[in-house]
């Protein structure tokens, strides 16, 4: 994405070849490497504005990546082979002239406006990636959030792109170190001193079996961890190195010729199909990268190996037409500057952009990347005072520094007005539970008294939830599921089980508070994202990890054999479809329920809470004063809820509960309830609002077992 467009020095013929025909001499400029970029990044901005219009967009960043692998190691391995060794300073000072100023200046940019427009509650979330995008570590980052079942719903911030950055810097930050390894044993080898001549054959052997080695773990890692639908896998350095390394082979390997000129358009042509065919076909479902990432990366490879075309059927006026050579130039600027214009225009207008909203997004992402290039990119590259490789890393790590500072303002902004909110949430924070049945008596109303004050602060709201959470809810990839025992242990009247997803440790606080009264031990197993099915559940593709854990759980409630089992979960997840069932996952609700009630357990499925809008806390925290506006109409809360219903017409000795009267009238579901905020996050009810129902879970659930 980032390596200037030079070619890598062909490699010499094989000694006692003779290469019949013109073979043209190694070419300082590849326009068909540009016209690559060009391609990619366009695929990037359209996916990234609407991806309904081209679904798989985002294998443009693969075309970077080979790109990027391409060049880089021809820079390598040029000076390898003439000079005998690599300088390393020399190296990653030329990359950080290349990379980090606009980068950091697009990041700089991108601050200072959502300083101005961001909504108060995504300050911290945007801090974090802000922060790990200057030290180009973004991709572990949303690594780790998707991975976290709580996290991985978060919008994305104006800094979510720097995730291939990320993986293309941390691989310029070892590839040189193989290609100086690979010196060393070439040197031990042939008896010769560092900086020698030498066989590059030989040479060239000793980077291809390293290289080699480095693209086929990887992309076998890479295999595995889409085949386990381990969500991290998609950001993941591990898992993508491989698509760089295979421009690296290629940069070894590749010779131009201005032979086979039909075949070489040919080549061309099939590249660039199968690059636009992925991003045509490929979508969100689509398994990634793993397998799937061979097609765009064997494309983006084709279209290198073609070389520069001419002739019947050559694309060669497309690729180096200005139009196309010029978007080349700025793709790097362009790639940083237009998701931040994308992701400001979402957040401020929470709408699909029309078509005139898309061209004033085009309009001002080429603006700002034009600009960036003219005044960044290229006069950093040729000032005098940057020529020093070692003042050039020592202003890097000082500019990185500086503006990892300046991140640090998105999080003081939003201690403006903290404190306050600490404070009116502490007022009302003793009689919840007399507030909030107060408010549903009297319509529903947000605030009693005169002064607006809710608690949780909805700046706080993502963490309050369930204390024991950490230790009792399994992660969503977990293959186990953690056994919590609470209230009366020793000699319990009857077991109560709580078995089910984030949903049902929701539930979890206010049924241990009715089994206290009542003298019940409650035994919980609480598996974030995995509902208590006896179906796979999908995702992207299956979530193995769930099903797993749900044997696991099936065998240890037939041994416990626990009086009553209660249970709910996210209703709007998706599960492979039995038979001709006409709600998936329907029959595998009623398997382990009916499982259940055979076995002599009562069970009680509580449905689930109304779903809020996605973003009902930023929604709150810009109308603080007056959330009346936050409220969802209740049919819509209520919508896409049909796979229980069906799943219980299956299960006739299963009971349901239902408490939507507890945070809807016939019309609304209200944001905040009584001075009390309902929701942390999309459809997460805060711990503070979950315990205001133990009056109605004293009543839903059996009174003697």
């Amino acid at each position: 994405m980032t390596a200037t467009t030079t070619a890598p020095t062909a490699p010499s013929a094989p000694p006692g070849s003779t290469a019949a025909g013109p073979t043209a001499p190694p070419r300082k400029f590849r326009p068909e490497v540009q016209a690559l970029r060009a391609l990619a990044v366009l695929l990037v901005i359209v996916y990234h504005v609407d991806p309904a219009l081209l679904p798989g967009g985002y294998i443009g960043v693969d075309v970077f990546f080979v790109i990027s692998g391409f060049l880089i190691t021809g820079h390598l391995w040029r000076e390898a082979s003439t000079t005998g060794t690599v300088s390393l300073k020399k190296f990653w000072a030329a990359r950080a002239r290349r990379i980090l100023p606009a980068s950091l200046v697009a990041t700089v940019g991108t601050l200072a406006v959502a300083l101005v427009l961001l909504p108060l509650d995504l300050l911290q979330l945007w801090w974090r990636h802000a922060l790990a995008s200057v030290f180009y570590v973004e991709n572990w980052a949303l690594a780790a959030d998707a991975v976290d079942y709580q996290a991985a719903g978060n919008e994305p911030t104006a800094f979510q792109h720097f995730w291939s950055l990320g993986v293309e810097e941390q691989f310029y930050l070892f590839w040189p170190i193989l290609v100086v390894l690979a010196l060393r044993l070439w040197s031990l080898r042939s008896g010769r001193a560092a900086g020698e001549a030498r066989d590059t054959a030989g040479l060239r052997r000793t980077l291809l079996v390293i290289f080699g080695v480095v693209v086929a773990a990887s992309l076998v890692w890479s295999v595995l961890e889409v085949r386990a639908d381990n969500p991290e896998a998609y950001y993941s350095t591990l898992t993508r190195v491989w698509e760089l390394g295979a421009g690296g082979v290629l940069a070894l390997l590749m010779r131009d010729t201005e032979r086979f000129r039909a075949l070489r358009s040919t080549l061309a042509v099939g590249g660039v199909a199968l690059i636009v065919a992925a991003a045509c076909f490929y979508s969100d479902a689509t398994p990634f990268p793993g397998v799937a990432a061979l097609v765009p990366v064997l494309g983006t490879s084709a279209v290198i190996v073609a070389g520069r075309t001419s002739g019947p059927g050559s694309l060669r006026r497309i690729a180096e037409s200005w139009v196309v050579q010029r978007i080349g130039d700025v793709s790097y600027s362009l790639y940083l500057w237009h998701f931040p214009v994308v992701v400001f225009f979402a957040v401020r207008t929470e709408r699909t952009p029309t078509l005139p909203d898309v061209v004033a997004l085009l309009v001002v992402s080429f603006a700002l990347a034009i600009g960036s290039y003219v005044l960044v990119e290229r006069p950093v590259r040729t000032l005098e005072w940057f020529r020093s490789d070692g003042r050039m890393l020592v202003s890097a790590l000082v500019a990185m520094v500086v503006v990892a500072g300046l991140t640090f303002a998105l999080p003081l902004r939003a201690q403006s007005v903290m404190g306050e909110w600490d404070q009116r949430a502490e007022s009302v924070a003793a009689d919840t539970d007399a507030r909030v049945a107060e408010s549903l008596a009297n319509g529903l109303v947000p605030f009693l008294g005169d002064e607006p004050a809710m608690t949780p602060n909805p700046l706080r709201a993502a963490a309050d939830e369930w204390p024991e959470a950490d230790r009792c809810l399994a992660p969503q990839e977990d293959e186990t599921t953690p056994v919590c025992e609470f209230g009366e242990t020793e000699n319990p009247v009857a077991t109560v089980a709580v078995v089910g997803d984030s949903h049902a440790e929701m539930f979890t606080e206010p049924i241990i508070a009715v089994a206290a009264e009542r003298s019940w031990k409650v035994v919980t197993y609480l598996h974030s994202g995995c509902p208590y099915n006896a179906e796979r559940r999908i995702s992207n593709g299956l979530v193995e990890g769930c099903f797993d854990a749900n044997e696991r759980t099936r065998a240890d409630l037939a041994e416990l054999r626990p009086d009553l089992v209660v249970t709910t979960s996210y209703e709007h997840l998706r599960f492979e479809r039995r038979g001709a069932e006409e709600e998936a996952g329907a029959a595998g609700f009623a398997e382990v329920w009916n499982e259940l009630t055979a076995a002599g357990s009562q069970v009680v499925v509580i449905r689930d809470t109304p779903k809020p809008s996605d973003r009902l806390v930023t929604c709150v925290t810009e109308n603080y004063d007056d959330p009346e506006g936050c409220a969802k109409p209740a049919d819509k809360a209520f919508d896409g809820r049909d796979v229980v219903p069906a799943a219980l017409d299956q299960a006739p000795g299963v009971r349901s509960v239902e408490f939507g009267d507890s945070f809807c009238d016939d019309t609304t579901c209200p944001a905040v309830i009584g001075n009390t905020l309902v929701y942390r996050d999309g459809h997460h009810v805060t711990a503070t609002y979950m315990r205001t129902l133990v009056d109605d879970l004293r009543e839903a659930l059996p009174k003697a077992l």
